[in-house]
């Protein structure tokens, strides 16, 4: 028997993909993505509470800059769970009294996107001290209280802190966690 020539003889086969290879790469791809995606949560995370603490920062320092005039000025901090944007979680006590303290009475937290939430905590030192007191000698906080406002978004990392004490502010940082029961362990005066 004789054999007919092919019409495919003399041409190369293609190689292609296998289904199995282009199952490994798509999985491959879908678990480099969600990692692309889990770290970059964590980075607008971060943001989120720089933004806050930045702005805490900037109307705690407006407060002590302006009480050496109009002082005192009394300062009290909301402590919660799952505070939406645009809540106010820090107030001028004393506003109604002396609205030149500040030109804000109320410090909102700044907004987010998604659904994500603030935790706020706050310690002071001594533990009986429930507002701070910047006195007309230029923003000296009044008997010794000190306190830690902790910040971080959805309870998760990272954890941001802005310390006042005496005379001044501080900011503090802990990337391992988002736990506002927990403290900063890396400070940095302003």
């Amino acid at each position: 028997m004789k054999h007919l020539p092919s019409p495919f003889r003399g041409q190369r086969l293609t190689k292609a993909f296998t289904v199995v290879e282009l199952m490994v790469t798509v999985a491959v791809i879908g678990i480099l993505g969600s990692v692309a995606f889990a770290s970059s949560q964590v980075f607008l995370r971060r943001d989120q509470a720089n933004a806050a603490a930045a702005e805490l920062m900037g109307w705690l320092e407006g407060i002590s800059g302006r009480s050496g005039a109009f002082g005192p000025c009394v300062v009290q901090f909301t402590t919660a769970s799952n505070v939406a944007p645009g809540t106010t979680f820090a107030t001028l006590q004393n506003a109604g009294a002396n609205p030149r303290c500040t030109p804000e009475a109320n410090l909102a937290l700044p907004s987010t996107d998604g659904n994500r939430t603030y935790n706020v905590a706050v310690t002071y030192t001594p533990n009986s001290a429930t507002s701070l007191t910047f006195t007309p000698r230029g923003g000296v906080v009044a008997n010794g209280v000190e306190a830690v406002v902790k910040i971080s978004v959805n309870n998760q990392l990272p954890l941001r802190c802005v310390r006042i004490s005496f005379g001044t502010l501080s900011t503090g940082i802990n990337n391992t966690t988002g736990d506002v029961s927990q403290t900063c362990t890396v400070w940095e005066r302003t």
